[in-house]
């Protein structure tokens, strides 16, 4: 925080009477502080995107392993589903002895 507001009272506050002759305002550029907030801007989004990612493979994995622990526990195998879908545990149905016939 104290390095945000050195860098604030390092800048001067900007004046019509500062720019050189010839100079349009519209062509002044951000300098060296505007390049540093895009580049923190950039940096943040590359980590927040790993993060992400990160995190989304955890959850597929946590759901391949529940179902590999229901398979081994039921002996039963469940229908594939849809990359993405959500998961919705599919209720098990008893057979009978009359569902034979």
């Amino acid at each position: 925080m104290l390095l945000i507001a050195s860098v604030f009272a390092l800048v001067p506050a900007p004046d019509e009477g500062q720019l050189r002759p010839g100079l349009d305002p519209s062509q002044v550029t951000p300098g060296l502080l505007g390049f540093l907030m895009t580049l923190f801007m950039v940096i943040a989004v590359i980590l927040l995107m790993r993060s992400m990612v990160g995190r989304v493979r955890r959850v597929r994995y946590r759901a391949q392993a529940e179902e590999e622990l229901q398979r081994t526990q039921t002996g039963t195998v469940p229908a594939p589903r849809a990359v993405g879908a959500a998961h919705t545990p599919t209720p098990r149905v008893e057979a009978g002895p009359e569902s034979y016939n």
